[in-house]
């Protein structure tokens, strides 16, 4: 079973990095809840250009908030899509805890700047082509937040990836900022521990050369299979994305379109809170479309 303490071992060591990462992260996603509330901020032509800043917040935190967000017509399609496309959900932490690796940091800096400029791109795109919508549905719920004015009216909380609540006016600090990321911590642990017991495993029984060699021989089909996983609304998805490209097994186009379709839960947010599954379907299908586009572009550039 030296497979298995082995793996147990490689996962606990990421534990502090992960709870550090963790603080800092709920820290960045109140700040950036309190700038969202309005969602006045990203109504504008160059909304795209904030969410895809914002998107580059790791975790699902801020793709959660943009859902909600966008189901209320605060935002655009084009920055509802510009922050999905940034967001690296649990990659990023991953790729933090393992800085001591050859070439991480390089590794993080080409997906952070790809997807930035990726979304960046085609958020402003589609919200040219899609102007006219955005404009009206904005003018309806403008209309219709002025009519609910005289009524009672539930006051409205921006929630994090784990449905918690981010006005840290609302809620004890230590809770806030010590105990949701240590339960964010040991989540992902626990994700992180069975991917690596599975991936442990098949080393020890396979063989680590005859697993990358199969990955990397089927690499014009890699990009679909990393979107395939990519579009799991959970945080596995990306952890077990960000493992594969750690060992090798999967290129560094396949690995961004499957981190660039990838939004955590906020596919789910977006299904529960919009009502429009027409334009939730359309959405999910552009995201796919650019992360399948920009994953094969990369792949014949040889990355």
């Amino acid at each position: 079973m030296d497979w298995f303490i082995d793996a147990l071992i490689d996962s606990l060591k990421l534990l502090p990095f992960l709870f550090i990462a963790y603080i800092v992260i709920e820290l960045a996603e109140v700040l950036m809840s309190k700038k969202a509330k309005s969602g006045q901020t990203y109504k504008g032509k160059w909304g795209a250009v904030i969410g895809a800043s914002f998107g580059m917040i790791p975790q699902c935190g801020f793709s959660v908030v943009a859902s909600d967000l966008f189901s209320k017509r605060k935002i655009t399609i084009g920055t509802l899509i510009a922050i999905f496309i940034a967001t690296s959900d649990e990659a990023l932490p991953i790729l933090f805890s393992e800085i001591g690796k050859p070439y991480v940091w390089l590794t993080i800096l080409e997906l952070v700047g790809t997807k930035f400029v990726v979304g960046l791109i085609f958020g402003l795109l589609i919200d040219l082509i899609f102007r006219k919508q955005n404009a009206q549905k904005i003018a309806c719920q403008v209309a219709e937040d002025h009519s609910e004015e005289d009524h009672d009216h539930k006051e409205d909380h921006i929630k994090g990836c784990c449905g918690h609540n981010l006005e840290e006016d609302k809620i004890h600090p230590a809770k806030q900022y010590l105990l949701h990321p240590l339960i964010h911590t040991l989540k992902i642990f626990a994700y992180i521990f069975v991917v690596n017991v599975i991936f442990s495993a098949l080393i020890y029984y396979v063989g680590e050369e005859p697993i990358t060699n199969f990955l990397l021989s089927a690499k014009y089909f890699a990009p679909l299979f990393a979107i395939l996983i990519g579009l799991i609304p959970n945080c596995a998805s990306s952890v077990i994305l960000t493992n594969l490209l750690l060992i090798g097994g999967l290129t560094f186009s396949a690995a961004i379109a499957g981190l660039i379709v990838n939004a955590g839960i906020a596919y789910l947010v977006l299904f529960k809170q919009n009502k429009n599954v027409k334009e939730n379907l359309t959405i999910v299908g552009l995201v796919s479309l650019i992360a399948l586009l920009t994953g094969y572009v990369l792949l014949i550039c040889g990355l």
